[in-house]
Parts: C-alpha cells; structure tokens; sequence
C-alpha cells in the first residue's frame, strides 16, 4: 500500500546494470589464458574494397609499365640487325594499276648513292632498300601470278599490304572484289591504300575524285586514309606512314602469334636416288624463335622434318654508319624463282642441327588395334551358370551382338536378325530422300553399289566442280525452298518397313535436357584421330613451351633451312611465279582431329550439306566435305541440310589440328574454272571430337477421325508393327498439341491417338526422331 506524498516511480525511472560477480577478467588474466597468441584482426568491407582497388590499379600499372618496355625495346632493335626487313606487299585493286611505276616512285626516295647489288634470288618480284632516315630497311614486293591463293600467301606473311587504285575506274571489278574481301577476311596486321595518277587529273577533279574512291573503300574498311603517290616525297610520306602504321598500331594476326614464319626467297634441292632429297630454302626468320626440332608446314606442300639450319650471309645488311645518315640505300635484286640442283650457299659456319631423339614424327592418324572392342570368349563359370539356367527352365537371356557403346536403351530397339539390323550408308542424305533399291534376293543394295556413275562420282574428284547447268541449279533451288517450306520432313516408305527404314533414330522426350552419351555408337573413323583430355590446357601449354638455346635461331636471323624428305614432284610441278611461304607448327599440329569452324556465308550461294570445299584454316589448305550444324550453346547441336544465306553455322570436318586464334576462308571450286570462288569466312571455333550433331526428321500425319482428346491419325506408318515400334515416342502437332499413341486400327496404318486437347482438321501430327551423324573421311590435303 503507498502511503500518501511517497514518490511513485515511472518509466523514466533509471535502471542500473547490475555487476557481472565472477565473469570479468583482466587484461593480465586474458595474456595468460591465450599464451601469447593474438588475435587476427579482421579487415571491414569498406577496408577490404579499398584494398582491392589498390591491388587493381598496381596490376594494370604493371600490365602497362611491361607492354610500354616491350615498344621501346623494339625501337631500341630497329636498324641494328636484330629485326628482318620491314615486309611490304603490293597488291593492285584494279586491271589499269602500273606497279611498276609505283616501285619506281618508292625507289627515289632512296638515292643511288652507294647502290650495292645483290645476288639474291627472290620467288617473287621486288626489291630490299634501308631507309636511313627512318632507321629501318624495306622489302617491296608482289607474287608474280595474279592467283587469289598467291596473293593470300603473300599477305600471311608480309607486315603491312599496300592496296593500289586507279583513278580511272571509282568502283573495283569483281577480281578486286574478291581480293579485298578475302585479305580482310583472312586478317591483316596494317594496310595502305593508295592512288595512281591524281596529279594527271585537272586541278577541280582532284578533291572529288579521292573523296569518290575513299567513299567506295570506306564500303569494306573503315577509317580509310588516301594516299596520292605520283612523286619522290608523296611516295616517301606513305612509306614513313606506313612504317608508323604498322609499328605502332600494328594489329595481332592469331596465326602468326608465338609462331615463327619466313617469306622463301632462294630455293635449291638436292637430288638423290629415291624420289625423296634434301630441300633447302632462304630467308629471314619472322615472328618467334625457330625450333628445329619442331615441323614446319609449307603452304600447298605438307610439314616437314628440319635437318639442320645454316646461317647465310645477308644480302641486304644493315650497315649505314653515323656519316651517312642523309644517304639511302638502294639494294637491287634479281628476281627469279629457277630451282638450282646443288647450289652453293655463302655460309657464316654458324649450323644448328636437330636431335634425332628430340624431332617430332610426322604421325597424321593413329594407329588402329583391329582386335578392340572385339568380345571375349565366355569362362567357365559363366557356361555353368547358363547350363543352370537352362536345366531349371528358366527363359535364357537374348545376346545380341551390337556396336561399342551401345546403351540399353538403344539395344532395345536393334532388330534381332542380323539380316535386318545392319550399318545404314556413309552418304545419310541420300538415304533419307530416295530408298535404295532391292536386290534380287530382296535385301537392301549398298551405296557403293547402286550404280556405276554414283561410284565415279564418289572416287573421282569431279564430284565437287561438277559443271553446273540450268537443269542442277533449279534442281537444288526446288530442294532448298522445299526444306524452307517443310523442315526436316520426309516422306514414310510404303514398301520398306518405317521399322526397318528408320532404325537408326530416336526419339527424344526434350531436345535440350535428355542424355546423349557422346561415346555411344563411334564410327571407325574415330580411331584413327587424336582427342585432348583438355584441349584448352593443351593450348596454353603448347604455346607458352619456351625453345632450348641449342636448338633455336633467332628472330632477324638469314638462314638456310635444310628440310629432309621432300617429294621431288613437289618441285618439279612447282611454278617460278608461285611464292613459298614456311610456317611452324606447335607439338601436335600434324595430327587429324575434328575440327569445328564458325562460318557465314560471303555472298549468295547454294551450298549443300556434305558439298567438298576448299578450306583455308589458317596456313593450311586442304580439301573436305563439310557437316552444318547449328551455333548453339548446349550439348546437342541440330545438324542443317543447306547453308543459310544469313547467320553464323558451325562446319565439323576432319583435319589437322591448329591452334586457335586461326581464320577460315571456304571455297567452291568449279571444272573448267581455275579460280575457285570465295563461298564463306570465319574462323576455327574449337577440336572436340564429342561434339553431338544430330539429324532430325519429322514424320508426318493427318486426322482421320476426330473426338474430344482422341484422334485416328493415318498415313504416318502403313502397317501394325511400325506403329507399336514407335508407340513409346511422343507425337506433336504444328499447331502446339501434344499427345502420344494408344492403339493400332486395323492393318493399314491407322492409329489411335490421344492429345493435350481437341485437333482440328487443318492440324498435322508430327513425330520428331533424331541420330547422330559424324563427318565423312575425305581429308585431302592441296597440293600444286
């Protein structure tokens, strides 16, 4: 009870906290309990971002700091012997183009004063100056032919390309066209455009007339720059342009990263008794150090083993003292491309020869064990296990004989006669649109022996350039619009069992998330190339390999290489236009693998499935027939019959391996035709032979009967027993139902089926069966 006048507390009222009796500890009690050990201090998250971005600005001072050295050092370099000639290739745009007058202008600007010729043989024609006043040296030159793979092998290897236009004509031909389009495609590391005969033009045309023709460059190439070269300073300001260009802002070609490439310019072989002898061939080293016990590839050649490596004299040295700087000097050479049996080099002494045990092979496909995958005999106990089973009456288990990596699944679905079940044809286009005949004891023919023309046409090498008339190209137009208009869709066999017919497929319940072992059912073609555990630690591995010091020569480096067993065909059917460029090859690029491009199509052409073309995958060259597929992200990829005139597309061959970063250039070559025409550009996408391409076709049917959910479809199957072989797959409709089948009706065909929902009369059934499809083996490499 409170007593009148107490103070009554309210909720202001203060509240001390009670002491903790026995929990608190000094500070010398809390060193004693840890015995010396500290506590690690945690950073905040504000602390942590700030320490982040401290790390992140180091990083890319020093990124930048290493990329600044690495310029410098190669100004330093520059002019001392250390760096080739500056590579330059003249390629004309145009018919009316003179080159020769334009190397007459390049010419003065280097005065004749001190002029020292060389003995020289170059494949192609051009001459080497050093240029003091830019304190570097210049090697002008163009292939002798006017071939499009001439001029690409060029411009593979030159470090800048000067393209010439003629004021005469504002548009290019078709032959410009196509060499314009092909050398962007392909990658260069600068270009130079320059006109001819401005200065011949009245004074008002001279301004309209180059805003014409950079307007009509500008089409392919942007930030297009015009030179005018008519005289001695126009022709030296491009050609100090150039060299600022093309050191400063020169860009990364992949296929020349870490690789090490020379333009040949002296050629000599050595006779022996046997059709194979000892080659050797002239020039700079470019790019990266040579190993020589790596191969080397030539372009239209093949890869080589090098037996040793001399160094030549050079015969454009840099040797311009400090008194001559106002000097430049010109160095004529004699241009020739004569194989000489025999001759004679001016060696230094300096000679580097390869190991014996260290040299690569020149293995392209692996070795095949016939005996794989072959069945071993049953063991003893397994024989009485089966007596067993027998004796008791038990229903003894079916043993089929079926590929390696054949699932459960799959083998359920083989036929029990060897008869019936047998490896469908090499060539699955034409057998999903035209049966193959019977033959007379009713079995089912080969392709191989349909007929006498169809086997010509798959040995001979007319089945790519066959000549195209009328008749072929609206053939193949009436196919294409065809599959536009009803994709994938075949028709059902009325003689053949659909069973029979369309074994092979599958049907799968989503095409996106369903299992595909990729292991499952591989030709035999897939023994015979090469597969990376992880093909991208492969690549960095490879490429990052560091060469030995005695068995390397130096960038800069007059040489002459010593390649063993070269076919002696190779040089007698060898053109003195026809330029030789070397490459080197990474460990493992001489091996066949499954190589994947990304490809769009340049132009407008009708190109099939399975159509031979000439590839161009980087320095390579060769010839293959080509798989489409669908650039999707996923595991399996829907194989496509033509190739779209819009959009990128995946093309699956069998080649050697390259290494990515690697342009592709595809070409359609026609009889009677030497040039081949440019039909798509790209590059190499990946080398997965696991790579899932499926072909899908589509079954079709029509309502026959309809009710509330359920429908009589017929002329999907023409008998019971397809029908109940197919039950299990599901059925869709072109207008979203989605359904699957109860029953066969009848013997002809007739089913009943049972849908999400009503159909309509105007409704298609459809059933979708998919199988996996391999590319063929018709790896050719191209040679002269």
């Amino acid at each position: 009870m409170v007593t009148p006048g107490q103070h009554k507390p309210g909720i202001w009222k203060q509240q001390n906290k009670s002491h903790k009796t026995g929990r608190h500890r000094s500070k010398s009690q809390v060193d004693v309990s840890n015995k010396g050990r500290v506590e690690v201090k945690g950073l905040t998250k504000r602390q942590k971002k700030l320490q982040q971005k401290v790390d992140r600005r180091h990083r890319s001072q020093q990124i930048r700091s290493s990329k600044r050295e690495q310029v410098l050092n190669r100004k330093r370099n520059v002019g001392v012997g250390s760096n080739p000639p500056h590579l330059t290739l003249l390629v004309p745009l145009h018919k009316n183009v003179n080159t020769s007058e334009f190397s007459d202008a390049i010419k003065l600007c280097g005065t004749l004063d001190g002029a020292v010729p060389s003995e020289a043989a170059l494949t192609t024609a051009g001459f080497s100056m050093n240029v003091p006043r830019l304190k570097h040296r210049f090697q002008i030159f163009q292939p002798g032919s006017a071939s499009l793979h001439d001029i690409a092998d060029c411009a593979r290897v030159a470090d800048s390309v000067v393209f010439l236009v003629s004021t005469e004509e504002e548009t290019m031909d078709e032959k410009g066209y196509d060499i314009l389009s092909c050398l962007l495609a392909q990658g260069l590391s600068s270009q130079v455009f320059c006109v001819q005969g401005i200065s011949q033009l009245p004074m008002k045309k001279r301004n309209p007339t180059k805003k014409e023709i950079t307007k009509c460059i500008a089409q392919y190439v942007a930030d297009v720059k015009l030179f005018s070269v008519d005289n001695e300073s126009e022709a030296f300001n491009m050609l100090r342009m150039q060299f600022q260009v093309a050191e400063m802002k020169r860009r990364a070609v992949g296929m020349r990263e870490r690789r090490s490439y020379m333009l040949v310019e002296k050629l000599a072989y050595e006779d022996s008794e046997t059709d194979m002898g000892v080659l050797k061939i002239t020039g700079h080293v470019r790019g990266s150090a040579l190993d020589v016990n790596r191969l080397v590839h030539l372009p239209g050649w093949g890869d080589y083993q090098i037996k040793q490596v001399d160094t030549v004299v050079e015969h454009c040295p840099w040797n311009v003292q400090k008194n001559n700087q106002d000097k430049k000097i010109l160095f004529k050479i004699q241009m020739s491309c004569d194989v000489k049996v025999n001759s004679a080099y001016e060696e230094t002494g300096e000679t580097v020869s390869s190991h014996p045990e260290k040299i690569q092979d020149l293995v392209l496909e692996a070795d095949v064990d016939p005996l794989d995958g072959e069945q071993t005999w049953p063991t003893e106990e397994e024989i009485v296990e089966a007596e067993q089973e027998n004796a008791v009456g038990e229903t003894r288990k079916l043993v089929k004989k079926v590929p390696r990596g054949t699932s459960d699944y799959q083998a359920a679905w083989i036929l029990d006669s060897d008869e019936d079940w047998r490896e469908g044809s090499s060539d699955e286009e034409e057998q999903d649109q035209v049966m193959q005949p019977l033959d007379d004891e009713g079995s089912q023919l080969d392709d191989d022996s349909m007929t006498i023309a169809d086997t010509e046409a798959d040995d001979s090498a007319s089945q790519y350039d066959d000549v195209i008339d009328d008749e072929a190209d609206l053939m193949r137009f009436r196919e294409e619009r065809s599959h536009q208009m009803f994709p994938d869709e075949v028709d059902t066999p009325s003689d053949v069992p659909a069973r029979t017919r369309f074994q092979r497929y599958r049907g799968l319940k989503s095409f996106r998330t369903s299992p595909w072992d990729p292991k499952e059912n591989l030709p035999g073609d897939y023994a015979r190339i090469f597969q990376f555990q992880s093909f991208d630690r492969t690549r960095k591995r490879m490429r990052n390999l560091e060469v030995e010091e005695n068995y390397s020569v130096g960038v800069g480096t007059y040489v002459t290489i010593h390649l063993m067993n070269v076919p002696k065909l190779f040089v007698t059917s060898h053109t003195p236009e026809s330029p030789i460029t070397m490459f080197g090859l990474f460990p493992h690029e001489q091996k066949l693998s499954v190589l994947h491009f990304t490809l769009k199509q340049h132009g407008e052409h009708s190109i099939k499935n399975k159509d031979k073309l000439l590839f161009q995958c980087g320095f390579r060259r060769f010839r293959s027939k080509v798989i489409f597929s669908q650039h999707t992200a996923g595991t399996k990829h829907k194989m496509e019959r033509y190739f779209p005139k819009e959009g990128i597309i995946v093309a699956t061959v069998y080649a050697p391996i390259t290494f990515p970063s690697a342009n592709v250039l595809a070409f359609k070559e026609r009889q009677g035709k030497r040039e081949a025409t440019l039909v798509a550009t790209g590059s190499l996408y990946k080398i997965d032979p696991d790579r899932i391409i499926t072909k899908r076709i589509v079954l079709s049917g029509h309502p026959f009967r309809i009710n509330k959910r359920a429908a009589t479809i017929r002329y999907m199957f023409f008998n019971r027993e397809d029908i109940n072989w197919f039950k299990p797959v599901e059925l869709r409709t072109k207008w979203g139902r989605r359904g699957h089948i109860r029953d066969p009706i009848g013997t002809h065909g007739h089913m009943k089926c049972t849908f999400d929902s009503q159909l309509t009369s105007q409704d298609t059934v459809l059933m979708t069966l998919y199988k996996r499809v391999f590319p063929k083996w018709s790896y050719e490499p191209a040679t002269p």
